[in-house]
């Protein structure tokens, strides 16, 4: 019997730990939150694996499949298992296998692929949003049905424990790195570390010179979430996050510039090393930046249809780095609305139009900075998520 079910928070909200303690949790639950018998958990029929096999009160066979994070592939997968299952037909005792089998998929949210999946398809599939509530210092799991509003909900026995318990002391490859650093900076690294380290005791820490990994399985099997490296006496963060700035299927590992406090920008991807390319285009950007005077002769320009051009705005910037200056924005301009990533200088050199006037070009690109930054709190509880969905 489930006594005491493991949640962690994520940024305001609070989840299962990981998609095994869900199936515990609903397993013990089935027949309070959606009057269903269970038949067997983690049932393999075919080589496919269902999460869950029950049973309604008409015999009618109801398949469930757990997901403690988004997954476009949910429907096909079921689709999978009911072929699977009206091939072999288990437990024909208990099941009428002359009724249509429900299915009925459990995540935190849906695709909308899901529903353009499901649109097209004839068997009976169910949509139900799960969600953690705290009320009153009780925990309750809420199941939703996407197309009625209809809510089920029971609670959670639990109780709050210490995130640091169990978190094993530092390595010494970590004290290291961190050893340059600021207390606040020190302080920021040591909370992400045990953010990370607590956040499911499958997640272990791999020290090597330079380099503090975090992750599961080892050579080929390994599937990594976060990295702490070192580079010129800085340290240098990276997430295992989904391509496009997050909007990827596919998971990349990607370079964070951060000021270790809340904001950040993911500057690329980087399959190994610490980015020779990255690091070279930051240096330019840094000369350029450096090359703008803050007082002395100033050079006209103007914004129009997204583009640097010659007119009528003051900007105090050295006339022969002119026309370098008109290459580098105009491509940073580009690169924003094509959703393409920027690196901290390039966001950096935003800030310089504030030294123009405020009128339509001042607060149009302001506005670009401030859309720019992420939460880095809110990338990192993305690659705990994706992690957790990669085991």
């Amino acid at each position: 019997m489930l006594t005491n079910a493991s949640l962690i928070k994520i940024g305001s909200g609070w989840e299962f730990v990981s998609e095994e303690i869900l199936e515990d949790f609903l397993y013990e639950n089935l027949e309070k939150l959606l009057g269903l018998n269970v038949l067997d958990r983690q049932y393999i029929v075919n080589n496919q694996r269902c999460d869950i096999l029950a049973v309604d009160s008409h015999k009618k066979l109801v398949v469930l499949e757990l997901k403690n994070v988004e997954d476009r592939g949910i429907v096909q997968q079921l689709t999978r298992y009911y072929d699977a299952l009206l091939g072999e037909q288990p437990f024909s005792e208990k099941v009428d296998y002359q009724q249509p089998v429900r299915l009925i998929a459990i995540t935190p949210n849906f695709h909308r692929d899901n529903f353009t999946d499901r649109t097209y398809h004839t068997l009976d599939f169910q949509f139900l949003e799960f969600s953690v509530i705290e009320n009153e210092d009780k925990f309750y799991l809420s199941l939703k049905d996407v197309d009625n509003g209809k809510i089920s909900k029971t609670i959670i026995p639990y109780q709050e424990l210490e995130n640091d318990l169990y978190l094993p002391t530092p390595p010494t490859a970590l004290l290291k790195l961190v050893n340059n650093c600021d207390d606040q900076r020190q302080e920021e690294i040591f909370r992400i570390r045990q953010k990370i380290l607590g956040f499911n005791p499958k997640i272990q820490e791999f020290a090597s010179a330079g380099s503090i990994k975090y992750g599961s399985g080892s050579g080929k099997s390994s599937k990594f979430c976060a990295e702490f490296c070192s580079y010129k006496d800085e340290i240098i963060l990276f997430l295992w996050l989904p391509y496009k700035g997050g909007e990827s299927s596919r998971i990349g590992r990607a370079r964070i510039w951060t000021d270790w406090q809340d904001q950040a920008l993911i500057e690329g991807y980087v399959s190994k090393g610490i980015g020779t390319k990255i690091n070279k285009h930051k240096k330019s950007m840094q000369k350029l930046i450096e090359a703008i005077e803050t007082e002395g002769d100033c050079c006209k320009v103007t914004f129009t249809e997204n583009k640097i051009v010659k007119g009528r705005y003051s900007l105090p910037i050295k006339p022969t780095m002119l026309n370098k200056y008109f290459q580098v924005v105009n491509r940073i301009l580009s690169d924003y609305e094509h959703a393409k990533l920027l690196t901290y200088e390039d966001v950096e050199l935003f800030k310089h139009y504030k030294k123009m006037s405020k009128e339509r070009m001042g607060k149009e690109l302001n506005s670009k900075v401030l859309d720019y930054y992420k939460s880095l709190d809110s990338l990192i509880d993305l690659v705990l998520e994706k992690w957790l969905a990669r085991l």
